[in-house]
């Protein structure tokens, strides 16, 4: 198996995927994702605590994730199947470890709703970038042309928008919702939303 074969694999699981969201959960994932625009969706998704829900939580996260392995080998080209295992891995790892330390803030502070709150939003955007860039994933690995850097361009910049969009919600739902100061919206960026993200730039530029 050479490394084509395995990104038409994992192409084949992304589709796999977007063909169950559609097919069976699309009420719902359309909440997810339109939560990004309007919190009202959000709430009204929260509310549908489920095991549906939960599935669905799974499946767009792994969507998220296999769609973000195959960005970023085309942005590094792997010397090895081990690399594209340990780019899966790492992301994985990432997230979980957010997850954690969102929650065990949360019980620290005695702010449980404002950590459920921050996970959920911390991820809905990954998950809806992951999403939209599904089209742009497929004509990077398999467009009869290389149109590989204009791809990683467009990709970027809707990288870039969600990035900060994700940015202001935290400030707004932060202050407008809990009275929270700034400087500790700010610190919390910093240190989870902001600094893993231009450590993964220094390692798939640098």
């Amino acid at each position: 198996m050479n490394f084509q074969d395995l990104f038409f694999i994992l192409m084949l699981i992304s589709f796999l995927l977007l063909s169950i969201i559609k097919a069976i959960y699309w009420k719902h994932a359309r909440l997810l994702y339109m939560g990004v625009v309007a919190q009202r969706y959000s709430n009204q998704y929260l509310r549908e605590e489920n095991a549906f829900i939960y599935r669905l939580d799974m499946i767009t996260f792994l969507l998220m994730i296999i769609n973000f392995v195959l960005i970023a080998v085309k942005i590094e080209t792997p010397k090895s199947f081990n690399t594209v295992f340990i780019i899966f891995i790492v992301l994985i790892f990432y997230y979980i470890f957010k997850q954690i330390i969102i929650t065990l803030l949360g019980q620290l502070f005695k702010q449980k709703d404002l950590a459920k709150l921050t996970a959920f939003f911390s991820l809905l955007f990954d998950k809806t970038f992951g999403f939209v860039i599904t089209p742009f994933v497929i004509i990077s690995h398999f467009f009869i042309f290389d149109v590989s850097n204009i791809i990683l361009i467009m990709v970027l910049v809707m990288f870039i928008l969600f990035f900060l969009l994700k940015l202001f919600w935290f400030f707004k739902l932060g202050r407008s919702s809990f009275g929270i100061s700034s400087f500790y919206i700010f610190l919390y960026l910093c240190i989870i939303e902001i600094s893993p993200v231009l450590l993964l730039t220094k390692v798939f530029f640098y």
